[in-house]
């Protein structure tokens, strides 16, 4: 009995061995995989900017840094409230503003640039008027009031976005280096003199319903080289429009046969489809 006892223990010790042994067999096979987790990078916020609070508002401070922000609080911008403001030459406007009431950064003539994060509903009157060093606007605003922008005579390149309606009288007057005008097709009105003096032109898009309007703004333009026609439709020649032989036009690629047919247009000194341009695609919609 202890020989038949010894035995077994034998054989269960022996098993036993055997199954540790078989798993480290396999474990050598197929190390165990590290895992890596990655850390999620801070966002770099610049701590130069200003950030103006309700409570800043209250007490009618005006800020001395150049860069300026806004807290969540603030939902618009007040009449007057930056008027002059000589210290400022940067702002970044929030998501949740979206309205800056009349004369808010007039004659701000350090103000060089604006930066623009969500839909703005009006630019109101005289807004930025005077802003002499204000070098380009991105904005996708409904309305433009009356002389938003007058006077800026360093504004060179303008964009607006999908929801631009109405631009009020002399909106740009006086802005002597405009170059680029790129509107969505979506522009339903424009008042006389919106672009008063805007001579430097070079090129510019012609939404739907502006198409016996803005060529004659600009015909008188020695400079222009390139013009969108974002139009659902094929149309001849304006009366107002005098074809340039040094500026090529861009139309919707469903007419591009006929725009090249017709002598007028012919005499541009090309046409091509829309969706070879920058911006637009054949339909005459932003590119995304």
């Amino acid at each position: 009995m202890k020989k038949a006892s010894i035995i077994c223990a034998s054989l269960l010790l022996g098993i036993c061995l055997l199954g540790s042994c078989g798993k480290g067999a396999s474990t050598d096979k197929q190390p165990a995989q590290k895992t890596t987790v990655k850390k999620k990078k801070d966002k770099k916020v610049d701590k130069d900017i200003f950030f103006y609070t309700s409570q800043h508002r209250k007490d009618k401070f005006q800020p001395t840094e150049p860069k300026l922000g806004f807290t969540d609080q603030i939902l618009s911008i007040n009449d007057n409230e930056f008027k002059g403001n000589e210290n400022i030459q940067e702002v970044f406007v929030s998501p949740k503003i979206e309205h800056i009431a009349p004369s808010a950064f007039e004659d701000c003539k350090n103000l060089a640039e604006v930066h623009y994060s969500g839909e703005m509903k009006v630019l109101n009157d005289n807004a930025f008027r005077g802003c002499s060093s204000l070098k380009s606007l991105d904005v996708d605003v409904y309305t433009v009031g009356l002389s938003t922008y007058e006077g800026c005579s360093s504004l060179e390149s303008v964009k607006f976005g999908d929801h631009l309606w109405w631009i009020r009288e002399k909106a740009f007057a006086g802005c002597t280096s405009l170059k680029r005008l790129l509107l969505g097709i979506t522009l339903e009105k424009l008042e006389d003199d919106a672009f008063a003096g805007c001579t430097a032109m070079e090129e510019y898009a012609v939404p739907q319903a502006m198409k016996n309007r803005l060529f004659g703004v600009f015909n008188e333009c020695p400079n222009v080289k390139t013009i969108y026609i974002l139009s659902t439709e094929f149309f001849t020649v304006p009366k107002n429009c005098t074809p340039n032989p040094k500026c090529t036009i861009y139309v919707p690629d469903a007419f591009m046969k006929q725009f090249q047919g017709d002598a007028e247009w012919a005499k541009f000194a090309g046409i091509k489809p829309l969706s070879e341009s920058k911006y637009y695609t054949a339909e005459g919609f932003w590119k995304k």
